[in-house]
């Protein structure tokens, strides 16, 4: 979290490797033991909402439609991710604009989503009742995966209003009611 406080604060081109070594407390060797590079530092907190999404929409009860259970799990599992993190959307923001404009920001963020959409086949597969190696569960999640990313992306750079929860469940509508393909 000392590198997103950092990134947020000075932007990210301006912090160092060396900056985030010194506010956290350890050397540039314990730092390069952890991290390849600086961009490296923000994916396990890129991934902690990836991974609290699936674990979300992973417990949500059947019954609850796919479109609904991934717009819910999605908003309950970012704002318990941020409140137990300690993060607040107003560092969060920075932080995702940076990963959307920034090419070595962009490689570790499209990573951890490429991750995450892994992450949702079993799960959409086991909600659906069919195999996590069916076609349509694969593509399934990947709608489901770029719709969340595209919405947080917008969100952050401040083209749609309200939270990234709020942009999630838009995009989703929009995403359901698509006749463009």
């Amino acid at each position: 979290m000392v590198a997103a406080h950092l990134f947020a604060e000075n932007g990210y081109t301006a912090t160092t490797v060396d900056d985030i070594a010194a506010a956290a407390g350890m050397g540039l060797r314990t730092f390069y033991r952890y991290f390849p590079g600086k961009e490296d530092v923000v994916a396990p907190l890129l991934a902690i909402g990836a991974q609290a999404w699936a674990d979300e929409l992973a417990a949500c009860p059947p019954a609850i439609p796919l479109r609904e259970a991934i717009g819910r799990s999605y908003r309950t599992a970012t704002a318990t991710a941020l409140a137990e993190e300690g993060i607040a959307e107003s560092l969060l923001r920075p932080l995702l604009r940076a990963a959307t404009e920034l090419p070595a920001l962009r490689a570790t963020w499209l990573r951890v989503q490429q991750d995450c959409e892994a992450q949702l086949i079993p799960i959409i597969a086991a909600r659906t009742g069919r195999s996590p190696d069916d076609l349509d569960v694969a593509i399934a999640a990947a709608m489901a995966n770029t719709a969340v990313r595209l919405a947080v992306e917008l969100w952050a750079e401040g083209a749609v209003p309200g939270s990234a929860a709020d942009a999630v469940d838009s995009c989703l509508t929009r995403l359901a009611g698509q006749t463009l393909l």
